[in-house]
């Protein structure tokens, strides 16, 4: 016999030889009691594995006798963490297990699977009243309970079974227990399951029975993996066609519907379930597909269809692609529904006519006033908010809303502006909302979009919006109420997403009084107000206004000029300028065009601005009829409005008389 190491003194108080028949688990029970107390092996008895496993368990200084371990049980939280990672294997063992369990006929029998740190996560019975006690959430590792095959197949990579006095502590002598490690791909061991019964019902089958239920377990795992990678690849192709702008259907060979995407379901209004399983035909088009499809040989590429929706129907280009040709069997077809109003938003990107191309960088001027037009212009750009610009023609109202939108979110989308005073009355509606193909006599064919549709995702600037006519102001009120819009003509609601800005040169406030532009329209609009200063109320401006604007255009012209001298550049800043910056421009542009000085003089400078106030004046006093005192107001009264850009308000203060005075003499 080989030796042992010292024990420590242990008395077994015992008799090792209870009635026990079977010589191989007596013989074990002889060689353990040896051990534990005489300090010696006998050889041939007790396999290596078990052997070492006794040393390991000596030296930590493990108890050997009943009921001197106490195992290591971990908490509920643990436990429950560990379940949810082990989630995959678990559920393939443990319907595995559960038939082992109903196959066996031992009464005692019980099964546990394990995580790979040895920890049971779950534990089976043949009987309402175990053998064992309940083991779920206990460490079956070696240092907590000695030898046993739960730690030892998942050590030596292999399946195991320790019966009777071969645990190193008696607790477990009465009991055999056979276990196999579980494996995931590249051989990693993710866990083990273990069996066990009394000894007296123990049989030779049942350590090949453990490792056929691993493979069984390790080939449902491998199953289930499959099945998840298959379900997430589809799920990703599905979002893949979800993504697509394009509405798309799957059919098979027997035209029933296998996979539609989410852009199919919005243009047709159906649910995902009345969709897939169904024949192609529940998708109704003219002409239908059924027709197209059996004279496919005569059909065009993108051939022009209508579909139906919920609300009515629309136009698209539909497209047909075919998978495996060749073989009738397999043979499926992929339809492809391309809205028209996607082609021609796309079409609207590359476009330049809907574009904004100045920013605020475009807006020259140091004085306090412009200053914080653009600060309050920038703000209204970070939050998308509605706003009114109001201020005389010529200031640059339509720069400004151009520099808001591309200091914006929007800067990518369209910008559509609408002068709303030079649109004809009885087309304007058509315009702004666009019109389905037949609405009236001489539609285009297909129908047309409105501005709002143009302007989706970007900004709309309904520019001089005080001259829009009242029924026109209640459709506008609707649609900035419900982001919606009709075609004439149509009856589908189409959504709208687009940024309002508005313009005007008159006062709205008075245009609200006098009864000629909606209230409530007027707050939908004007969530900020910004009031564009006149150039004459930033003359300071005037110098760096002129010297940008011959800088830029010097090349354009073909012209070396470098400035004005000083007294020309008095003479500018000294009139009023009732047309602004754009009269300003134009008449540095004359002068540029006229001159061939590299400093431009006052003599370039046109009569009319050299000279205002007599030339305002006295031209109506000029001719050899003298006119009546009453006719020379008029004149001088409408000359003066004129010179302030329409605005009745701010003429009045300059006359000194009151507003409806002006009316009057104007109404005259």
């Amino acid at each position: 016999m080989a030796s042992a190491s010292d024990t420590g003194g242990e008395k077994l108080s015992y008799n090792p030889f209870y009635n026990i028949e079977n010589s191989e688990l007596l013989g074990y029970e002889y060689a353990w009691v040896n051990y534990i107390k005489n300090n010696v092996i006998p050889e041939g008895i007790i396999p290596k594995e078990i052997l070492e496993s006794w040393s390991r368990c000596r030296a930590l200084g493990l108890g050997a006798l009943a009921g001197s371990i106490d195992p290591h049980m971990i908490s509920d939280e643990e436990l429950a963490g560990r379940t949810e990672e082990n989630s995959d294997f678990l559920n393939a063992a443990r319907h595995v297990t559960q038939e082992m369990l109903s196959m066996l006929s031992e009464e005692s029998v019980q099964m546990w699977i394990a995580d790979k740190d040895r920890v049971i996560l779950l534990d089976f019975g043949k009987q309402d009243t175990k053998v064992d006690k309940d083991v779920k959430g206990t460490s079956n590792a070696e240092e907590h309970i000695g030898t046993n095959s739960i730690d030892l197949c998942i050590s030596l990579g292999k399946p195991v079974s320790v019966v009777g006095a071969q645990h190193y502590c008696q607790e477990y002598h009465k009991r055999a227990y056979y276990a196999a490690p579980i494996r995931r791909r590249k051989n990693e061991i993710i866990g083990a399951i273990g069996l066990g019964v009394l000894c007296e019902e123990m049989n030779n089958y049942m350590l090949a029975m453990i490792a056929v239920a691993t493979r069984t377990i390790e080939n449902e795992i491998t199953l289930l993996k499959n099945n998840a990678i298959i379900f997430q690849h589809n799920k990703e192709k599905q979002s893949i066609l979800d993504s697509v702008t394009d509405g798309v259907i799957h059919v098979d060979k027997e035209q029933i519907i296998t996979q539609a995407n989410l852009q199919m379901m919005e243009m047709t209004g159906l649910e995902k379930e009345e969709l897939i399983g169904q024949h192609i035909s529940v998708v109704e088009t003219l002409p239908t597909i059924n027709s197209i499809e059996k004279n496919i040989e005569y059909a065009e590429k993108d051939l022009r269809v209508k579909v139906k929706s919920k609300t009515g129907y629309f136009s698209c280009f539909l497209n047909r692609n075919i998978i495996n040709e060749e073989d009738p069997e397999s043979k499926s077809i992929i339809w492809i529904f391309t809205e028209i109003n996607e082609i021609q938003e796309l079409a609207d990107k590359i476009s330049l006519a809907n574009r904004a191309f100045f920013t605020f960088e475009n807006i020259i001027g140091d004085t306090r006033d412009i200053k914080q037009t653009i600060a309050l212009a920038k703000k209204v750009a970070a939050y998308e908010a509605r706003v009114i610009l109001e201020g005389e023609s010529g200031t640059g109202k339509e720069i400004l809303a151009q520099s808001i939108h591309n200091d914006g979110q929007r800067k990518n989308g369209p910008f559509v502006a609408v002068d709303c005073g030079a649109i004809p009355r009885e087309l304007l509606e058509s315009e702004m909302f666009g019109y389905e193909e037949g609405a009236y006599t001489g539609a285009r064919k297909g129908g047309a979009r409105g501005k709002f549709e143009l302007a989706n995702k970007g900004t709309l600037f309904l520019d001089e919006v005080s001259n829009l006519p009242l029924e026109m102001q209640a459709k506008l009120l609707r649609t900035l109420q419900e982001n919606k819009i009709v075609r004439i003509g149509g009856d589908r609601p189409i959504p709208i997403d687009a940024h309002i800005m508005a313009a005007t040169n008159k006062d709205l406030k008075e245009e609200v009084a006098n009864g000629t532009f909606r209230e409530d329209l007027f707050y939908r609009l004007d969530i900020v107000h910004i009031k564009v200063p006149a150039l004459r109320e930033r003359k300071a401006d005037i110098p760096l206004i002129v010297n940008n604007y011959i800088k830029i255009n010097s090349a354009r012209l073909h012209k070396k000029v470098k400035g004005l001298d000083e007294e020309a550049m008095k003479t500018l800043m000294a009139f009023n300028w009732p047309g602004n910056v754009r009269q300003l421009n134009n008449v540095i542009e004359r002068m540029m065009i006229l001159t061939d000085k590299e400093i431009m003089t006052k003599d370039a400078i046109p009569p009319e601005i050299k000279s205002p106030s007599s030339e305002t004046f006295y031209e109506a006093i000029r001719s050899d009829d003298i006119d009546s005192l009453d006719v020379v107001n008029r004149k001088y009264i409408k000359r003066v409005v004129e010179q302030f850009g329409g605005n009745i308000k701010k003429a009045s203060e300059r006359l000194g008389i009151s507003r409806a005075t002006v009316y009057r003499y104007l109404e005259k």
